[in-house]
């Protein structure tokens, strides 16, 4: 829904401007055979900012409210400094090969495969230092041009499907996914009774240059986890290295053996 809301806040903001970052807050869990409604509110317009509100509505009540950010896609031609962080992922593949969204795909367009690729540990191994990459692409290929705004708002899709199990995953929890490189794709238990996101926050640092159905590079990280949550870092990269976009979620989880809250 967070690219949804994104597309709504897209149509009222003036040519050019582009979407800079997007939070989102999951207040209650939709139903999946009722119509949304999307409220867009115009908190502010600028000559090089703009920010908008989306309340994603049902039944009456606000399940998902997102406060996005767009800026002016002019040329800078003040000051300026400029550096970036470089990924830490070691593997490189040349095409998914284990696509850990088999089976999900719909008749309705592009969507989505990804790939995870083995943890990362630094030495000491450290929980909140391992790295969990994941390769991901829209896939069918998208009609859309390279910099259309269409590129944006798929990695705002993919962004949110593959980062919540990086927590189960580095402490060894079964969240249902075939292990990491399993050809023969043997679902493991499903330790959970509860696991979803509690809010998720986009930051993009370039807003042309790249293509979602191209192959991108996820470096996903948890700097902190307690009780039944958990903080999860993750930075998109293309495959030549270009850091798109930074992202911060925290996630619920609530495991078959937990008394009843």
């Amino acid at each position: 829904m967070m690219a949804e809301a994104a597309a709504a806040a897209y149509r009222t903001v003036p040519e050019g401007f582009v979407l800079d970052s997007l939070h989102t807050q999951f207040l209650i869990g939709p139903k999946a055979d009722k119509p949304l409604i999307y409220r867009v509110q115009r908190l502010s317009q600028g000559r090089r900012f703009a920010v908008r509100v989306v309340t994603i509505e049902q039944d009456g009540k606000a399940v998902v409210t997102s406060t996005i950010s767009f800026m002016s896609g002019a040329a800078w031609s003040g000051k300026a400094f400029q550096h970036t962080t470089q990924t830490k992922i070691q593997k490189r593949i040349k095409e998914i090969t284990l696509d850990d969204f088999e089976g999900s795909k719909t008749d309705l367009g592009p969507f989505m495969k990804f790939e995870r690729l083995p943890h990362e540990h630094a030495t000491p191994k450290e929980h909140s230092t391992t790295i969990a990459p994941v390769v991901a692409k829209i896939d069918p290929p998208m009609r859309a041009s390279t910099g259309d705004a269409a590129h944006i708002l798929a990695v705002i899709h993919m962004s949110d499907y593959h980062v919540m199990d990086c927590p189960l995953g580095i402490h060894e929890v079964n969240h249902g996914q075939p292990k990491i490189g399993d050809y023969e794709r043997k679902r493991t238990p499903f330790d959970m009774k509860i696991m979803t996101s509690l809010n998720h926050t986009i930051h993009f640092h370039v807003h042309g240059g790249f293509r979602a159905d191209d192959l991108l590079y996820v470096e996903v990280t948890s700097p902190w986890a307690r009780d039944g949550r958990g903080m999860i870092h993750s930075k998109i990269y293309t495959k030549d290295g270009l850091l798109i976009a930074t992202c911060v979620q925290e996630a619920f989880y609530v495991f078959k053996d937990t008394p009843k809250l």
